[in-house]
């Protein structure tokens, strides 16, 4: 199983994974041209993308769908509540998520996909934890609190992308509006530094890499989501045995091969 991150943050998002031969990236929030460069820059390209889930209708999780999906042929897999709320804007592509029982799970020739339910303020927003090749990966980003369902999906995994979007006091003293502070710390809104740092040490014990994702680029710095989450692994005396990376918007993060 190989995994790297794209982009991650408000101005795009997308993350590829390649297993048991299958090519598949969750989400694209960036321009085509765009992800080409930067698969291309760490030795990937278009073509090996066959396979596109939807975790939820923003459009940075979605902008560059339309467009991936026909120039590569991919399919397509949503929910069908988000499909529906993305079809107009990402056109004629091969859908072949429409169940309503999606989060029962399906597979992709010989992988596992388990989409599951995350609370965020959009037409039906899910993570996904991916099983092949005797690994398993999961993702759950633009959320507002990690329940004990999500805890359950994200256990046991190789590698754990989860979000830690913003710190709490770079956020209340920031220049938002108060509607949109009250929007992001709601618990459908997305996850601060501390609320990642206190799952992170629930799933320490069963997930030994954790890559922390879809930073805000006004709320929050590398190093904060970094220090909040690795100061808590510091108390548990885990530090040697866990892995911790930050996912950058802009650049894509190197190729984890697992």
């Amino acid at each position: 199983m190989r995994i790297c991150s794209l982009g991650s943050g408000s101005k795009g998002n997308c993350i590829y994974i390649n297993v048991e031969g299958e090519g598949i990236v969750i989400d694209n929030g960036l321009s085509c041209r765009e992800l080409k460069n930067r698969m291309n820059s760490i030795g990937l390209d278009l073509s090996d993308i066959n396979h596109i889930l939807i975790t939820h209708d923003h459009s940075d999780h979605i902008k560059g769908v339309g467009i991936l999906a026909r120039e590569t042929g991919s399919m397509v897999y949503a929910h069908p509540q988000c499909y529906k709320a993305i079809m107009g804007r990402v056109g004629d592509v091969n859908y072949c998520g429409d169940n309503e029982n999606y989060e029962n799970g399906f597979k992709i020739g010989n992988v596992l996909i388990k989409p599951f339910r995350t609370p965020h303020d959009a037409a039906y927003s899910v993570g996904y934890r991916i099983e092949g090749e005797g690994k398993s990966f999961a993702l759950a980003t633009d959320l507002g609190v990690v329940t004990d369902s999500i805890l359950k999906h994200l256990m046991n995994t190789d590698i754990t992308i989860i979000e830690s979007n913003h710190d709490i006091e770079m956020l209340k003293k920031g220049k938002y509006p108060d509607m949109l502070k009250r929007r992001i710390m709601s618990n459908r809104g997305h996850l601060a530094n501390m609320e990642t740092a206190k799952a992170v040490t629930k799933l320490a014990e069963s997930s030994k890499r954790f890559l922390l994702a879809h930073l805000s680029e006004d709320n929050n710095l590398k190093e904060l989501a970094y220090n909040e989450t690795n100061n808590v692994l510091k108390k548990l005396g885990v530090t040697n045995e866990i892995t911790l990376d930050v996912l950058d918007q802009y650049k894509p993060s190197k190729i984890f091969d697992i």
